[in-house]
């Protein structure tokens, strides 16, 4: 089972994408599933926070030191790699953390609104359960991955 929590805090999400709450929980399904077929016999939880560029900042500054808007924050809930490492077949309920995203920076990045939301939230996810980009060699296995995904979401 998958669960999504989401709280829309900005009322232009549900504008921008009115079915914005199934499409993301569609979407859960099908990246966890596809990383680890294990996952589908797990209760999966993830908190979703759609928001805007002033809540982001104070969100950025709070947690990362820095006062910026930015696309997309995660929040594993566990140690880095627990999700990669295979741990999951010991655990029936996993919470794997939270996301926060902006609206205000997606919107003015000009390209398709629902197209970048679903790259970003793929890249999030993916956060979630390990997956880093902070050498060029993980960042180029989380791009793989995320392109891989893309094409079914």
């Amino acid at each position: 089972m998958f669960k999504v929590n989401i709280i829309v805090e900005d009322s232009k999400w549900r504008k921008e994408i009115p079915a914005i709450e199934k499409m993301l929980k569609k979407n859960v399904k099908k990246i966890y599933s596809s990383i680890d077929r294990t996952s589908q016999k797990k209760n999966l939880e993830i908190s979703v926070l759609l928001t805007n560029k002033t809540k982001m900042k104070k969100l950025n500054k709070d947690f990362r030191k820095t006062l910026k808007d930015t696309d997309v924050l995660s929040f594993p809930h566990h140690e880095k790699n627990f999700f990669l490492k295979r741990k999951l077949p010991t655990m029936n309920n996993i919470y794997l953390g939270d996301l926060a995203f902006s609206y205000d920076y997606i919107k003015k990045q000009k390209t398709n609104f629902v197209e970048y939301v679903n790259k970003i939230f793929i890249h999030g996810c993916l956060h979630l359960v390990g997956y880093e980009h902070d050498n060029l060699k993980n960042y180029k296995e989380m791009y793989s991955l995320e392109r891989k995904l893309l094409g079914i979401v």
